[in-house]
């Protein structure tokens, strides 16, 4: 089992995730709406508007053991035993959601900052949830 690629994959992810939320938070300019000026641009909003911010703090935490749960299972699979791709894969997912997880439960909303023209607001943990399983899904090929 790739333990290692795990951890520095979901620690990584995490520390990346919280301390961007928490330099976008700090810097008064990024929370000025208005339009973008590039296809790429900071614009910080706390997304209250999910549906998992009404649910009750214990159902968030459980559903969150749920995915480290289904993440030690599917770290002791064949496919992904001694594939450190998969694990590493696995642990940007796990500290993405890890990431989103602590923003539902510390500020009650989940903190976007990342604006690429007319798509929707993401973050740093949405993308490592995005990559997390698209380098799981590479694992099995």
């Amino acid at each position: 089992m790739s333990w290692l690629e795990v951890l520095a994959a979901l620690a990584g992810v995490l520390a990346a995730d919280q301390l961007s939320k928490r330099h976008v938070l700090a810097v008064p300019h990024f929370a000025l709406g208005g339009a973008p000026r590039a296809y790429v641009s900071i614009r910080c909003i706390v997304n209250r508007q999910l549906a998992l911010v009404r649910m009750p703090e214990a159902w968030i935490v459980a559903g969150w053991v749920v995915c480290v749960a289904l993440a030690f299972f599917l770290l002791d699979q064949e496919p992904f035993a001694d594939n450190p791709l998969g694990a590493a894969g696995i642990g940007m997912a796990l500290g993405g959601i890890t990431g989103n997880v602590i923003d539902l439960l510390w500020r009650r909303g989940i903190v976007d900052f990342i604006a690429l023209g007319s798509w929707t607001i993401f973050n740093l943990a949405d993308a490592a949830i995005i990559g997390g399983l698209g380098l799981t899904l590479l694992a099995l090929v």
